[in-house]
């Protein structure tokens, strides 16, 4: 039996910000990465960036924003990232929890116009 390579949450980041590179080259969308963290400067100190909770992608699609949430298979989300899920659908965004890169096919499939 062989065993699986285990699939990272920078594996699956790197694969998704791909395709979407690819998407936007024929369709309109905008992304970034947007999670929040640490940032440390060349004098070796740290400073916050991002909104605690904040989802890992950013993108606007149609004039939507989409939150985009990577996790390996078995990441969950923290009590942050749960309300900003919340705040996002409340101010009429659409927020994905995206695991692999046929989550994110399915969310910009390359036929939609």
């Amino acid at each position: 039996m062989s065993k699986l390579k285990k699939i990272s949450e920078a594996m699956i980041q790197r694969a998704v910000m791909d395709y979407l590179q690819w998407f936007s080259n024929s369709h309109k969308l905008y992304f970034f990465r947007s999670g929040a963290g640490h940032i440390k400067t060349e004098q070796g100190h740290y400073f916050k960036s991002g909104r605690p909770g904040c989802p890992d992608l950013s993108c606007i699609y149609k004039g939507t924003y989409y939150g985009v949430e990577l996790k390996g298979p078995k990441g969950r989300q923290s009590a942050l990232q749960k309300q900003a899920e919340d705040e996002i659908v409340a101010a009429s965004g659409k927020y994905f929890i995206v695991r692999s890169l046929e989550d994110i096919k399915k969310i910009f499939p390359m036929d939609k116009a």
